[in-house]
This record gives structure tokens, C-alpha cells and sequence, in this order.
């Protein structure tokens, strides 16, 4: 049992040691990490102040996903960019020789060092430190038993989101629910089905014992039901999700953002979508639309990426590069050159841009043919590619007729990454002093992790799955009237994703989502998709397919094609997971080699 007490007087000493051992996590983490603290955890994981310490890491675990040059060496990856490179979205930019193209050869369980590198490592460290919370709880002493469970709650939402995306990323995948504190070699693969169940119930726990406030960064009650929500919805529970979505939205003081607020509200040429990503106004109080954010700060310790976002550098096409953005005449149209020059201001703007991913046409036009006054296509928050223009000046070698007019994109020798539009208020991000007079690689922000706007479209397809069209109608209208965009009489499962692209970008994991709609499609037996052949036909793959044109078409870029196989619906377990587990069995997902020895889980 847990004793409760009171204490006078805080550890601080041990306390700060747990901080500077946790905050000195190298780049890219490890799937066997060193010790955190020379301070044993029998030690300092007995009160309140040593357990929050470690929920601190697990917060900044999550932060990992959201920012980081996704393309020097030795830096960590961007990881959320994969779930966009393998979605109807986008596909990678970079050549395949830094980047996967073709899945069927690039994809495999000993070649995807940097899917291995990203969300297997990311997981299983963030089920850790939620596992040493969770375990260490019944030994530690506090005030109440409010505070012990709000720790718990906390904890259990930390595992749950870990393994919301890995059950969609890859299926079954070991069960692990206690801390694990010497060598283990004897895994075993869960169901996911199993894994999600025991997901449920402790975040019905902690919709329940999450604190109704928390400070930017943390876990309030509000995220609690939003992540509930996730996984009710995974699991088929729609009207389950429907409630616990409906107290998100109606219980804690959120509300859709529908009037101008922030650091720019005086500015009548902007509207209230660009204020919602202005840097200062994500973390803001008078944002009611957020509801779990982590923050990122220029000179504050803690941070994940040390030279900020990254986002110009990895989201903004390569217009930049003047080797094959011709002028007409014949000469070099662009440059990356640092300034200052005329023609700098561009630079300075969009950043040089690499195109880590870019988009598909079905984002870049499809979803926004009948966009109307939706002001998330307006130029306050999309950047259409026929503003681009010729920024090297006649002294860097460019051209006195073509300098300072628009890119003429028949002379764009690479349209595959140096010319297509990408959402303004996403990755213009300027607001430290790293970006001046230099090549501008993108800066620091805060960011949504989980946002109102996806609550309603999360309920939205719940009512859709039980045929109550029209409340599923009303929570995508909700959206479409905030952008000012032109309202839809009834609403399809096409409809709700087509929201959710032009709404969510860099904020929803997509490719989990499709894939968590594949499995819910083949579990109804729903349009001739089955369990039974999950891995040979899936709704995922089908939607790829009618969706992404790189993939649909096998487009060839540099040089090799862009394919994808419906087993790749799900990742492959790295080879090494299986083989080190030499007292246990990890099964392999189909498609890939050593499906052949999986064996039944439970």
C-alpha cells in the first residue's frame, strides 16, 4: 500500500540530479541506453517531486517527433515526416539514396535504419520511462491519494500513446507493463487487439485522475479523453469514442478558435487559423483550442533540437537551388547564398528549403478544387508555387531580364522537389535570432500534439462508422465554418480524411490513422476487406493507391521508382529485435522474411 504523508521539505539535490541526467539524452536515442542517474531509482523515485521528474522525460519523449534537421548526419530525424512520406499525402523528396522511395526494396527488416532509428526507438523508450513511473508508484510516498493517482494517470497516458502508434505502425507487438530492470531476452508478441484492450482501461482510469489544468507540456484530463478517444476508435468502441470525445469537447473550457486572438489580432489582414500557429500563441491562455502542446524554446535548456525546428529546411521545396531553377535566358534563377543582397528577402522568408517531403496532388490540389473562401487556402496560410520567384542577382550570376519575377516552372529542370505549394502557417517558422542574415533553416515553436479541431473530426467519424450522417456532418461543418470554407450537405468517410488533410497537416499522425481505418475495415469485413488477408489486400493500400500519384504511378525519380506492396500496411520488426530475443519470439510481419516462423498470439 502507499503511505501517505507530509513532507517539509522537497529533495531538491536529487531532484536536480534526475533533471541534468535526463535532459543529457543524446540526440537520437537508443534502444539500450546508458543509465539515466548515478542516483539509484530506489533512491530518488519515492515522492511526488522524483516521479514528476521522470514524467518530465517522458514528456520531452514525445517532443522528439516534432522537431530536428531531418538530414544532416548524426542529427536526429524528424520522425512524423515518414508519416506523411508513406501516406496519400506525400512521398520523400530526398533522393533514395538518403531517403525511401521504393518501399519493396528500401523497406525491409534490416535496410530501414532510419524508420529503426525513429518510432521503434522512440516507443519502447517511452513505454520505459512510463513503465518505471507506473512500477515505481506503490513505493513512493505522497500527500494524497489525488496526487499518487494523478502521477499514475499521467503515467499510463505516456504508455498508451506510445502504443497507440506502434499497434498501427506495427501490428502485434510485445505487451510490456512493468518496468524492466536487468537483462530480458524472452518477448513475446501481443495481439493488438490485446495491447489496445489494456490501453483502454487504464486511460479510463486516467480520463478520470489527470488533473482538469496542467502547465504547457504537460497532461490534463482534456488529453486524457482526446487519447481515449484514439483508442476506442482503434478498437471499434464508436460509441465509446463518441462520449469520451463529446466530454473533451464540452467539459474542460475548450472551444474552436472563431475569433481573432494573439500577438497579431490587430492585424486585419490575417485571420484567426494564421493566429492559431503563430509561435507565441500555441501555448497562449487565451487559446482554448489546445489542448496537449509541447514547447520548444530559443536558449532555454531542454530543448530537442538545438538549432531549432528545422521546418524551412525539411517542408519548403528546393527553390533555391539555382543549378536547375533556370531562368528563360538560360542563366542560374535562385540562390542560397547568406545575405545580405537584393533578393536575400526571399531567402529570408521561405528558408532553403530541401524538400525532406513533398506533397502528392492529391493534397496539393485535390482537396483544396473546391476551396472556396477557405481562409486555410488563402496566402496568409498557403504558399502556391507561382510566387516564387527569381531572387540571384545579376552579381551572383543571374539575370537582369528575370530577376525579381515569377519562377517559370518549364525551365525547372527538377519539379519533383524544388517547385510545388506547402501550407504557409505549418513551417514559416522565424521567431529567434538564428535565422538572420544566414541561410534560414527554420526556428523554434511550440507545437500542437493534440488539438481540438481533431476531436471534432475524430467524433465526426464516429458518427460516420454508425450511420448517423448527420452529426458526423455537423462536427465536419463546425470545422469547414471556423475556415469560412463552403459548407457540405452530407458527409462520406472520403470527406472527414479530406478534412483532416487540409486541417491537421504536421500535427496528425496520417499514415497511422490510414492504417488504423485499414484494420477497422478489414475487422467489420467491410468492402471485401478481411483480417484473413490483411496483408495482401487492405483499404490502406487501396487508398494509397487511388490517392498518391508517386505511388499509383511508380513514378521514377533519380533513380529508382516509387512502390509500395499492401504489406507494407505495416512496418517490419527490425531483425535485430527478433534475433537478440533469442528466450522469446517476436513475430515478423507478413510480407517481410521470417514471417514464415511467426507463431499465434494472444
Amino acid at each position: 500500500m502507499v503511505s501517505f504523508k507530509n513532507r517539509k521539505m522537497k529533495k531538491n539535490i536529487v531532484l536536480f540530479s534526475i533533471l541534468l541526467s535526463f535532459s543529457g539524452l543524446v540526440s537520437c536515442v537508443k534502444l539500450d541506453p546508458q543509465p539515466l542517474s548515478f542516483f539509484a531509482p530506489e533512491n530518488t523515485l519515492t515522492d511526488k517531486a522524483g516521479l514528476e521528474a521522470l514524467l518530465v522525460t517522458s514528456r520531452k519523449q514525445i517532443k522528439w517527433e516534432w522537431f530536428g534537421d531531418a538530414f544532416n548526419a548524426g542529427v536526429c530525424e524528424t520522425p512524423l515526416v515518414y508519416e506523411y512520406a508513406f501516406s496519400d499525402m506525400h512521398v520523400m523528396g530526398a533522393p533514395e539514396a538518403k531517403e525511401i522511395h521504393n518501399l519493396e526494396t528500401q523497406l525491409t527488416p534490416t535496410t530501414n535504419q532510419r524508420l529503426h532509428l525513429t518510432y521503434w526507438e522512440l516507443g519502447w523508450n517511452g513505454i520505459k520511462y512510463a513503465n518505471t513511473v507506473i512500477s515505481r508508484i506503490d513505493n513512493a510516498t505522497f500527500d494524497t491519494e489525488e496526487e499518487r493517482n494523478a502521477i499514475l494517470a499521467e503515467g499510463y497516458f505516456h504508455r498508451a500513446y506510445w502504443y497507440y502508434l506502434l499497434t498501427n505502425q506495427w501490428g502485434d507487438v510485445p505487451l510490456i507493463l512493468e518496468e524492466i530492470t536487468g537483462p530480458k531476452l524472452d518477448f513475446v508478441s501481443s495481439a493488438r487487439n490485446t495491447v489496445l484492450a489494456q490501453m483502454k482501461a487504464d486511460m479510463e482510469f486516467s480520463a478520470q485522475w489527470l488533473p482538469l489544468t496542467a502547465p504547457p507540456g504537460a497532461v490534463n484530463r482534456a488529453a486524457g479523453e482526446h487519447l481515449l478517444t484514439k483508442i476506442y476508435m482503434a478498437l471499434g468502441e464508436f460509441e465509446n469514442a463518441i462520449e469520451s470525445a463529446t466530454r473533451c469537447i464540452n467539459n474542460y473550457g475548450l472551444q474552436l478558435m472563431d475569433t481573432r486572438f494573439g500577438v497579431n489580432a490587430g492585424n486585419a489582414q490575417l485571420d484567426v487559423f494564421n493566429d492559431l500557429f503563430k509561435e507565441e500563441n500555441i501555448s497562449a491562455s487565451t487559446n482554448k483550442e489546445a489542448i496537449f502542446v509541447v514547447q520548444e524554446r530559443f536558449g532555454i535548456p531542454g530543448n530537442v533540437a538545438g538549432n531549432g525546428s528545422a521546418r524551412l529546411r525539411n517542408f519548403v521545396p528546393y527553390w533555391s537551388n539555382g543549378a536547375v531553377v533556370r531562368t528563360p535566358d538560360g542563366k542560374s534563377g535562385t540562390t542560397y547564398d547568406a545575405g545580405p543582397y537584393d533578393g536575400y528577402e526571399l531567402l529570408d522568408s521561405l528558408g532553403r528549403g530541401i524538400a525532406k517531403i513533398r506533397p502528392t496532388n492529391y493534397y496539393q490540389y485535390e482537396v483544396w478544387a473546391d476551396a472556396g473562401t477557405d481562409i486555410r487556402y488563402n496566402e496568409n496560410n498557403w504558399y502556391d508555387k507561382s510566387r516564387l520567384w527569381y531572387n540571384r542577382p545579376v552579381s551572383k550570376g543571374g539575370s537582369d531580364e528575370w530577376f525579381g519575377k515569377p519562377i517559370q516552372a518549364q525551365y525547372v529542370q527538377d519539379t519533383m522537389r524544388c517547385y510545388f505549394s506547402f501550407p504557409i502557417v505549418k513551417v514559416l517558422v522565424h521567431k529567434d535570432d538564428i535565422n538572420q542574415g544566414r541561410t534560414p533553416s527554420g526556428g523554434f515553436t511550440d507545437q500542437y500534439v493534440f488539438r481540438l479541431a481533431e476531436t471534432y473530426l475524430m467524433r465526426a467519424e464516429a458518427y460516420w462508422w454508425l450511420n448517423q450522417f448527420g452529426n458526423a456532418t455537423e462536427d465536419v461543418n463546425a470545422i469547414r465554418e471556423r475556415a469560412s470554407a463552403p459548407l457540405l450537405a452530407t458527409v462520406t468517410l472520403d470527406d472527414i480524411l479530406d478534412e483532416r488533410a487540409r486541417e491537421l497537416f504536421l500535427e496528425e499522425h496520417r499514415k497511422v490513422e490510414l492504417t488504423r481505418i485499414a484494420f477497422t475495415m478489414a475487422q467489420l469485413n467491410r468492402d471485401g476487406y478481411t483480417m484473413a488477408n490483411f496483408s495482401e489486400k487492405n483499404w490502406y493500400y487501396d487508398r494509397i493507391m487511388e490517392k498518391n500519384n508517386f505511388f499509383q504511378e511508380q513514378y521514377f525519380y533519380s533513380t529508382n521508382a516509387f512502390i509500395m506492396r499492401p504489406y507494407h500496411v505495416l512496418y517490419p520488426v527490425p531483425l535485430t529485435a527478433i534475433t537478440s530475443n533469442s528466450q522469446g519470439h517476436i513475430n515478423q510481419n507478413k510480407g517481410y522474411p521470417g514471417a514464415e516462423t511467426n507463431i499465434p498470439v494472444e
